[in-house]
């Protein structure tokens, strides 16, 4: 038996994976300090990769099932919004450990062979190419100034469970 050979969607995320952990092995690498241009760049670039994987992937599966989303894309959305909201405070190393916590099963999840890259690019191949293009063209999305207020989350737990209260109250009456 071969190995699973990626497609180009699972291609390009994955990459981006590998490229955002260097940045945030390299941000981490002081245990007395954070490098904040390295964390900086991480955060920016984590932010876009949730963006391409909202904005452009996630909508062009929906579609390809006639307006179904996918299994995943609740679980997703919610790992997302979590992610998201630890990425709010001034970071620390006890932070970038929260993080850890939900993104390295998240990435494990969207890279597995059943996973979403791999699930898009069976769904999406007669138009991944189009996607990786949209994609890589994707712009830097907008980054707010750390905030440190008393209503921040700080914990994997919290970001999660305040997550899926939000993606509850968007979803609506059932």
């Amino acid at each position: 038996m071969s190995a699973r050979e990626a497609g180009p969607i699972e291609r390009f995320l994955a990459d981006d994976h590998l490229r955002l952990h260097a940045l945030l092995t390299r941000a981490v690498s002081d245990p007395a300090a954070i490098d904040r241009g390295s964390y900086d760049a991480f955060r920016g670039g984590l932010l876009r990769h949730i963006a391409l994987e909202e904005k452009v992937l996630l909508p062009a599966a929906r579609e390809a099932l006639g307006g179904e989303p996918l299994p995943l894309a609740r679980r997703l959305r919610v790992e997302h919004g979590a992610i998201a909201s630890l990425l709010v405070p001034t970071p620390t190393h006890a932070l970038v450990a929260e993080i850890h916590k939900i993104l390295d099963p998240h990435n494990l999840l969207e890279e597995a062979p059943d996973g979403l890259y791999a699930t898009c690019d069976r769904l999406l191949a007669v138009r991944a190419d189009e996607l990786v293009a949209r994609m890589a063209a994707y712009p830097p999305v907008k980054v707010a100034a750390y905030n440190d207020g008393p209503r921040v989350l700080r914990t994997a737990e919290a970001a999660l469970e305040q997550s899926a209260k939000q993606a509850e109250a968007r979803a609506g009456p059932r």
